[in-house]
């Protein structure tokens, strides 16, 4: 059997790829303690941007589940709605006008 990596299981979350992290801050300081002033500016801006990219996505991933959910439940209550509608079926049950007698 030939397995095609494109596959996805749904049953497995999407792995992002690890980069590798780069300490902003640190670059910062070294670049301040060296009177580098413009390589300190790039590295702020470089941890902002990383700090505002990473707020987003958890934020996206976080809509997402809530709107996922939402429509879930959202079908869920359309599909239970119909019992809420229906009437119960009474069963006529026939009686005999003949008692029944065992026999012993």
């Amino acid at each position: 059997m030939i397995e095609d990596e494109n596959i996805k299981n749904d049953n497995v979350e999407a792995v992002e790829p690890e980069t590798p992290e780069v300490n902003h801050v640190n670059n910062m300081v070294d670049s301040l303690v060296d009177g580098d002033n413009i390589a300190a500016q790039d590295s702020f801006k470089s941890a902002l941007t990383d700090k505002i990219g990473q707020a987003l996505d958890d934020k996206r991933k976080t809509v997402a589940n809530d709107w996922l959910n939402s429509a879930l439940e959202q079908e869920d209550i359309a599909d239970n709605s119909h019992l809420d509608d229906e009437q119960p079926v009474e069963q006529e049950v026939e009686q005999e006008n003949e008692p029944v007698v065992s026999q012993a």
